[in-house]
């Protein structure tokens, strides 16, 4: 999307103006108020400046192309905690098989789980398919143009809502993400984290009413580019002239570097049963965190267990007698912050012989398998028994 008619910035400085954008920040360790002040000429400088650099600058993305609401929205979601490069094959390939509203609604869960599988963080798809199932409901399958309205349905926050109302709508709604926050942080040479208030107050102040799809997307655009978290590029920086921790010197130091969540490991079994006439799937599930109501069976093994003992357990309990097993090359696959090691073992099984007692499980084709997995870490045990002609595809 190109710069609006009424967007466009006079390349002379403005005149500065008596009266002042001001902003309260919370009391100092000294029990000093801040204020960062910014007045509207300086506002207006910025907002010519960035703008003048994104016009240039901002990068090609399929979103940005044709922004309807639904095509911002799904993209907004795919990139919370994900990056651009990692987004845009999903992107492309979920805009495919659902290219509306109404696509996604009339899908199920579980297909659209399959086409979300490796992108992680999986309540994301599943408040998406929430979400555009009451759109056909209450909307007719036409996406609300509401802020109040956007912002309840399932998974949308403030930011979210801000979002596919400034880009798709082009009304000025503030946005404050990880990119935003940093850039306000930097101009204003805030060390030690701006309180979450002032950053939207802030955000409010500079965004303009004739250009907001624009400006905001150039904002997040300068984040995601040059003012990035570790060694950001000042001196491409549109606007480090106007940057308070750059004149400090302190941009290195902001933000604050955050403590992560550690790491957990968690160590699987999984049983692949069957072979070229079909595998056998079940809905019994042990884990919460793995996608999909469709998988392989699987157990957890605690730290007094053998895998061997807990597949052998696990065989038996599904065959109704011993079984013999093949161990295969063990998998490794990361969920969030959990760092899964399966153990995987394989047994043919001959689906005429043996007859299903539960409707918890069933035989599913090789050619069918794809619309039943819904989780990378199924398909990498999948390709340690079988190969990796196992699967059609590697959707």
């Amino acid at each position: 999307m190109g710069l609006e008619a009424g967007c466009e910035y006079n390349e002379k400085e403005e005149e500065d103006e008596s009266t002042n954008v001001q902003m309260q920040l919370p009391e100092s360790d000294m029990g000093v108020r801040l204020y960062q002040e910014w007045p509207p000429a300086k506002i207006r400088n910025f907002q010519r400046l960035l703008l003048g650099w994104y016009e240039k600058n901002r990068r090609e993305l399929p979103w940005r192309n044709r922004p309807t609401p639904y095509r911002v929205w799904v993209s907004e979601i795919m990139l919370q905690q994900t990056q651009v490069r990692t987004v845009l094959p999903y992107y492309e390939r979920f805009m495919r098989r659902f290219p509306d509203v109404s696509a996604l609604a009339g899908s199920s869960e579980e297909e659209v789980l399959k086409f979300w599988a490796g992108l992680g963080y999986y309540s994301r798809a599943r408040n998406l398919h929430r979400a555009a199932r009451r759109i056909v409901r209450d909307y007719g399958g036409r996406f609300p143009n509401n802020f109040e309205e956007i912002l309840l349905l399932p998974g949308i926050g403030r930011y979210t809502a801000g979002a596919i109302h400034s880009i798709a709508f082009n009304k000025p709604q503030p946005i404050v993400d990880g990119n935003v926050r940093r850039v306000i942080s930097r101009l204003h040479g805030i060390e030690k984290g701006a309180p979450e208030d002032f950053l939207w107050e802030q955000a409010a102040a500079w965004v303009p009413t004739d250009c907001p799809s624009d400006f905001n997307q150039a904002i997040m655009e300068l984040g995601a580019l040059l003012c990035v978290p570790a060694q950001p590029v000042c001196l491409l920086c549109p606007v480090h002239l106007l940057c308070e921790a750059r004149r400090k010197g302190v941009q290195d130091r902001i933000p604050a570097p955050r403590t992560s969540r550690a790491a957990a490991a968690v160590e699987l079994v999984m049983l692949v049963l069957g072979g070229k006439a079909g595998i056998l799937m079940t809905t019994e599930r042990v884990t919460t965190f793995i996608p999909g109501k469709w998988g392989l069976p699987v157990r957890t093994v605690e730290l007094e267990d053998s895998p061997e003992a807990v597949a052998a357990k696990l065989a038996r309990r599904i065959y109704g007698k011993p079984l013999e097993l093949r161990e295969c090359a063990p998998v490794r696959h990361g969920i969030t912050y959990r760092r899964i090691f399966a153990h995987v073992f394989h047994a043919e099984l001959d689906r005429v012989v043996f007859k299903l007692t539960s409707s918890s499980y069933r035989w599913i084709d090789l050619p069918d398998l794809e619309g039943f997995i819904t989780s990378s870490l199924f398909r990498k045990a999948l390709h340690s028994a079988l190969g990796r002609s196992s699967l059609s595809s590697d959707v």
